[in-house]
């Protein structure tokens, strides 16, 4: 039996959810590094999972308010993995049950070994305008590191086809701070990246979260410590290209070209504003304003199928103090800032006062060092 949900359902005061988010959790193989709430070996597990998803949609837009849809984003796991007409059945089921603007975003998360023809015509015909592809690197060390299946071929393969047939807004994931991945190695990737000529690129520091493969073997002295001046070397190559492409960073790790290619669905995390999250694992952040919630469905995809009426897990209720730190601390994450909530002159002066923010026209704007040091800017605020 589910626990009660965190606020009333119905309750016209909340702010209507104007962000979707879909998590579709199945993988092909589970990458060393991935501590996302993805299952390999479950494909079969799809057309319930799908069923499931569109069970969960109806119950949300029966129980919550819901305007006009800006953004929606499939996200995993690997979504590009379901087969081309389960995928066409959900795009449009979405589009059937929820008012999606004509102008919407629509991400889908893909995996370069299952961005083909079919997959690519269905995402299109659905609606899908932004594609995230998943390349992580061009390196074969380090994609081994990794243990992505993936290689540079396919990963450069996937982006043309995807051009090709119609994509105008791709953007592209890469790790670094790999073991073993020299300076060297990192520019060439840069390099080769920026050569594909995508929309927006994704630059993340490698972590090593507890439970994963790659912390195992790190434990056990399989991988070698990453020097700190070299991940820094790497991180400021980072800048160094991508600025000279032409790309802005906007946000910790992200970077876009002009023209509006900015993910319009992650400034919605960002901003703290109302996203609905549909799936296993996914979360849900809603607020009447002065108010906020946060809850989170079952985790495993059995669970999530076999649950009813609703697949929440738990939730909580997150008083103003700590709602406003994690607006403040979200909103320094990007390169715009925010004016700052009340209560937070001490943490922001301390801020100011170590070169990790400045003040600009009323707003709180993180520096250059605050977006490369940005934990130690959670730290202050949370």
């Amino acid at each position: 039996m589910n626990p009660p949900l965190p606020l009333p359902y119905g309750d016209r005061g909340l702010q209507a959810f104007r962000h979707l988010y879909v998590h579709v959790p199945f993988c092909k193989h589970k990458c060393g590094y991935c501590d996302f709430n993805a299952y390999a070996g479950m494909d079969r597990l799809m057309p319930d999972y799908v069923d499931a998803l569109e069970r969960e949609l109806i119950f949300a837009r029966e129980r919550h308010p819901f305007q006009q849809l800006e953004t929606v984003y499939l996200g995993g796991g690997t979504p590009s993995l379901l087969p081309a007409p389960l995928m066409s059945r959900l795009l449009h089921f979405i589009r059937a049950n929820f008012n999606v603007a004509p102008d919407a975003e629509v991400t889908l998360e893909a995996n370069p070994a299952s961005t083909d023809e079919p997959r690519v015509a269905a995402w299109l015909e659905g609606g899908v305008n932004r594609l995230s592809l998943g390349v992580q690197g061009f390196d074969r060390r380090a994609l081994a590191v990794l243990e992505r299946r993936t290689d540079a071929a396919q990963a450069t393969q996937a982006f043309g086809l995807a051009r090709d047939m119609g994509f105008a807004n791709i953007s592209i994931d890469l790790i670094y701070a790999v073991p073993f991945q020299s300076l060297t190695s990192w520019l060439d990737t840069l390099r080769r990246a920026i050569a594909l000529g995508p929309d927006h690129v994704s630059t993340y520091c490698l972590s090593f979260e507890e439970g994963t493969l790659l912390y195992r073997r790190r434990e056990e002295g399989k991988l070698p410590e990453l020097e700190t001046d070299l991940q820094w070397d790497q991180l400021d190559a980072a800048c160094v290209e991508l600025e000279a492409a032409g790309y802005h960073r906007y946000e910790v790790s992200n970077w876009a070209r002009g023209g509006g290619f900015e993910s319009r669905h992650n400034q919605a995390y960002w901003r703290c504003r109302p996203v609905y999250g549909a799936g296993a694992g996914a979360h849900s952040y809603a607020t009447d304003g002065a108010k906020a919630w946060r809850w989170w469905n079952v985790a495993r995809p059995r669970d999530y199928i076999g649950a009813t009426p609703t697949p929440r897990a738990d939730g909580e209720e997150l008083d103003p103090r700590k709602a406003a730190a994690e607006s403040l601390m979200l909103g320094l994450r990007t390169a715009e800032g925010m004016t700052a909530p009340a209560g937070f002159d001490g943490e922001l002066s301390r801020l100011q006062r170590q070169g990790l923010v400045r003040r600009v026209d009323g707003r709180v704007v993180p520096t250059r060092r605050g977006l490369d040091l940005h934990n130690q800017i959670a730290l202050a605020v949370l």
